[in-house]
């Protein structure tokens, strides 16, 4: 009878307080309350923008002529100092091509 008693009231310390927190945990997350307005607002932003982004067709968004001339010009900067002559893109992650080296082979076998 005692360790009955004992156990229920282990499981009243333990396990409720446990089942509680648990309890009041997944209930934040299963409510259906509309988004922060600031998360809102930042979400439609980011569609805004994707939507503009398609429309330019790969150039830059909502860019003025300014702009333009100066990214042209950083351009232009870069492949001199970089070599990149005509027909070579340096907005592109250049191409690694290696090659393994011929390495004679050794015998171990002394006659």
């Amino acid at each position: 009878m005692l360790s009955i008693h004992l156990l229920s009231s282990v499981k009243n310390i333990t396990v409720l307080p446990l089942l509680k927190r648990n309890y009041g945990i997944t209930a934040v997350i299963l409510q259906k309350t509309p988004t922060d307005p600031i998360q809102k607002l930042f979400v439609e932003k980011i569609r805004e923008y994707n939507q503009k982004s398609k429309a330019a067709g790969g150039k830059l968004v909502e860019a003025t002529p300014e702009s333009e001339k100066s990214l042209k010009d950083e351009l232009e900067k870069i492949e001199r100092q970089f070599g990149g002559g005509p027909g070579v893109d340096l907005t592109q992650f250049p191409t690694f091509t290696f090659k393994d080296p011929v390495i004679d082979s050794i015998n171990l076998e002394t006659k």
